[in-house]
């Protein structure tokens, strides 16, 4: 068998599997309770940003906050690429990763702890934001079955957070942005 037809042949498998996905969520997960847990938290992470950001600085802020979702989304599905866990509760069908998280909970979280309290060490502020992750929202998630943990442990996670959080920390506190409010 050529190249391009093995292809075809894993592809027309993740089709089936998508549709079959697809049934899954339209009959039993859509309007669950699961379900609107996670369109609240898609949302209501976003209500308190609009509220409480600081207005001069949301540009820079939703950059940060754009780069976030990327990583994050992108680490996401390189974990369930590989089998290391899996969301069985999903707001929309089409996305594998968990879009809570990678487009509203981590973005919103790292924005806020970047805007405030600024002069706090960026590594006692990355171990907290790890901390609080790792060993406590994933458990939690994983505790009501929107997250399947295969071949992951918490603590894999609480040593990513941090370097990610110190790296979107550099990129606010970069000069990248002309930022005025910035002490030097």
């Amino acid at each position: 068998m050529n190249d391009i037809k093995m292809l075809d042949e894993v592809y027309n498998m993740i089709t089936i599997a998508n549709n079959k996905l697809f049934y899954i969520w339209a009959t039993q997960i859509v309007f669950t309770w699961r379900w609107w847990l996670e369109i609240i938290l898609i949302v209501l992470p976003w209500i308190v940003w609009v509220k409480i950001r600081n207005r001069k600085d949301t540009v820079r802020l939703l950059f940060i906050g754009l780069s976030v979702a990327i990583a994050t989304s992108t680490f996401d599905n390189i974990g369930i690429s590989y089998g290391l866990w899996h969301y069985d509760w999903k707001p929309f069908p089409c996305f594998y990763s968990f879009f809570p998280w990678n487009y509203s909970l981590f973005p919103v979280v790292v924005m806020l702890l970047l805007q405030f309290k600024p002069k706090v060490n960026p590594i006692i502020k990355a171990v907290g934001f790890a901390f609080l992750c790792a060993f406590v929202c994933e458990p939690f998630a994983n505790w009501i079955a929107l997250y399947d943990l295969k071949n992951w442990e918490f603590w894999y996670s609480f040593i990513i957070y941090i370097p990610l959080y110190l790296i979107f920390n550099y990129i606010y506190n970069s000069r990248l942005f002309n930022n005025p409010y910035r002490e030097t």
